[in-house]
């Protein structure tokens, strides 16, 4: 969990909590995520580079490279999130869920991709209780 503005760092361990909360309901207590919390600027400077889109966004997901070499470990690396911070509109754990799910191998690019990555989004969050 990393705060790439100083300003968000009080909310970092919360929202490492939440994701911790969220991968032990998945059953993926061995994966690791990095969540980066970053401002409107940088966001609309990510997505314009990896999604040609010269727009903020509220989160986005990078995969990790499936032959990347990294240091051994228990956990197993899935990727990296960018959470724009403040975040208006949105709970913190749905916006979590989505990117955790997106780093997980689900997507929303057709329709029955869509379908199925709603259905896991929707239960997770009854199961948390949000």
């Amino acid at each position: 969990m990393f705060s790439l503005d100083r300003r968000f760092k009080p909310f970092e361990k919360s929202i490492q909590k939440s994701a911790r909360r969220i991968l032990r309901t998945l059953n993926k207590n061995d994966i690791l995520a990095e969540i980066y919390l970053i401002n409107s600027r940088k966001m609309r400077f990510l997505n314009k580079k990896f999604r040609g889109k010269n727009k903020t966004t509220t989160i986005l997901s990078f995969e990790e490279p499936r032959n990347f070499i990294f240091p051994k470990s228990k956990l197993k690396r899935i990727g990296e999130i960018y959470l724009k911070f403040p975040i208006t509109n949105y709970p913190i754990n749905h916006l979590l869920i989505h990117g955790l799910l997106h780093l997980l191998g689900y997507n929303h690019q057709e329709k029955n991709d869509r379908i199925r990555m709603e259905a896991r989004e929707n239960w997770l969050i009854r199961e948390l209780g949000n």
